[in-house]
């Protein structure tokens, strides 16, 4: 009998040992892991398409803006978006791996790049300002979400479009490519953890693919 209640208190434990084990371990991967991820995507169907993706993607940002920020708190995060960046936070995602104890942890990364070429757009501008860009039909290109923008940054080429003296202007431009790039990334790792950047790029490029036109807003926060 005792030998019997022995052997059933053992057994006991080891169930509540496994439990404490296993579940975490199913909860992570049913759960956590499915929050893990990152999503890229291209949507570009112009017969250079590797090289306008090579020409945004790596772009030496910083020789073009004019209020731009880098390394964000020594994180390496910058205040645009270029392959740098991209594979910056595709590693993080990739390496988080191991048991995650906070029951609303989640780690992603959505990228979106669009390329098209237009045949007439309209851009209102002055020497300090983009104000708007429309395509043929007038709708903006620009879009902004709704989000709430704490900082942008922009770029005009004065070598290719001529400098305003008035409040603003508007220019028609001819047979250029548009360029569009969403990036989200978030990295809720506990109570007192968090990381999220938003940004919304917008480029414009001529035939010979030289930069007209650069516009970012964005939003970073990292706690």
């Amino acid at each position: 009998m005792i030998d019997r209640e022995k052997s059933r208190c053992i057994l006991l434990v080891s169930i509540l040992v496994a439990g404490i084990i296993i579940v975490p371990v199913l909860y992570n991967l049913i759960v956590i892991r499915p929050r893990i991820y990152y999503k890229i995507e291209y949507n570009i169907n112009l017969s250079n398409r590797e090289e306008i993706i090579h020409k945004v993607e790596n772009l030496d940002y910083t020789a073009y803006l004019y209020n731009f920020h880098h390394d964000y708190m020594d994180t390496g995060i910058s205040s645009y978006v270029d392959r740098d960046l991209i594979h910056l936070l595709k590693n993080r995602i990739e390496n988080d791996i191991g048991i995650k104890l906070w029951p609303y942890y989640e780690h992603y990364l959505h990228y979106f790049f669009m390329g098209e070429n237009h045949s007439r757009l309209y851009l209102t501008y002055s020497d300090n300002r983009i104000f708007s860009l429309n395509d043929k039909n007038n709708q903006s290109l620009l879009l902004r979400g709704d989000y709430y923008w704490e900082e942008f940054d922009w770029y005009l080429n004065f070598n290719q479009i001529p400098h305003v003296y008035s409040n603003k202007s508007t220019l028609i431009l001819n047979e250029l490519i548009f360029v569009e790039i969403i990036m989200k990334y978030e990295w809720h790792c506990g109570y007192i953890c968090l990381h999220q950047h938003s940004f919304e790029q917008y480029l414009l490029l001529n035939e010979d693919l030289e930069v007209i036109l650069i516009l970012i807003y964005y939003e970073i926060f990292i706690d």
